[in-house]
């Protein structure tokens, strides 16, 4: 099998292959916390040297548990909203319309990254007919406005997932100020490292394999609400919270249940955008 050699030079865009072969590796276990065959698909298909990411179970786990759960609130929107748009953000190659099953069928979804990502997913996932791919850059907020204007009634839920963490803290006010100031009603889920968390690239199993590198963390979830007065935090999620957890490995789920800043060096946020 010739296997495709893709044109990734973008160091924050690399690390999708990171989730791309934590889900693959997951998949492939007994009793899985995720299911992507997909991801398997793609990890056999792409040239790619994917052993540096072998045996790397904190962060195997720890993208199946976030994966899994930002598919549950995904299919959850879809479910209770009449008119769902799903825009994930820094989408990769990432397979979620195709995970959450036949409830996608119900929303429009679209998914925004880079150009040079945008080129390789069309080539390996091509859009389905509910599907729309835009090449751009998260900071664009052009995109924001082609959205408002296509969908002025629209339900939307907005998906940050492994994304924010490699952009400082001007370019994370700017996105959710920006959302803020358009989407009335909307939800905002993400990933948020903590203060600690953000400067200990080189301790992440995977991300220290790379040449990205974490810029951005915050201690206390409510402080996103300071950016702009229509941003609201809902709920916080913890990852042991979540079943399975403890396949992180005895050491690291140790830590994270007994010292505060391992238990929240990586938090899944819930937002909402309310004008009143």
């Amino acid at each position: 099998m010739n296997k495709m050699k893709l044109n990734i030079t973008d160091n924050i865009a690399d690390t999708l292959f990171i989730t791309l072969y934590a889900k693959a590796v997951e998949t492939n276990k007994k009793d899985p916390l995720i299911t992507d065959l997909k991801a398997c698909e793609l990890v056999e298909k792409i040239d790619y040297d994917f052993s540096k990411y072998k045996n790397k179970k904190a962060s195997s786990v720890g993208v199946a548990l976030r994966a899994s759960h930002f598919d549950n609130m995904t299919k959850k929107f879809i479910e209770k909203k009449t008119n769902p748009i799903v825009v994930l953000i820094g989408c990769g190659l990432d397979a979620r319309k195709q995970r959450i099953g036949n409830i996608a069928g119900k929303a429009i979804f679209y998914e925004l990254d880079i150009s040079e990502v945008i080129n390789v997913r069309k080539q390996l996932l091509p859009p389905d007919k509910n599907e729309n791919y835009i090449p751009a850059s998260m900071l664009d907020t052009g995109w924001m406005d082609e959205l408002i204007a296509k969908h002025p009634d629209g339900d939307f839920i907005f998906i940050i997932e492994g994304v924010l963490m490699y952009f400082n803290e001007a370019d994370n006010k700017l996105v959710f100020t920006e959302l803020a100031k358009r989407f009335n009603d909307a939800e905002i889920h993400f990933d948020m490292l903590n203060k600690w968390m953000s400067k200990k690239s080189s301790m992440h199993d995977t991300v220290s394999k790379t040449n990205a590198t974490f810029k951005f963390g915050i201690n206390d979830e409510k402080e996103i609400e300071k950016w702009h007065p229509h941003l609201k935090h809902q709920r916080t999620y913890l990852f042991n919270e979540f079943k399975g957890w403890q396949r992180l490995g005895f050491a690291l789920s140790t830590l994270m249940s007994i010292i505060p800043v391992f238990k929240t060096s990586t938090r899944l946020l819930t937002y909402k955008i309310a004008f009143k």
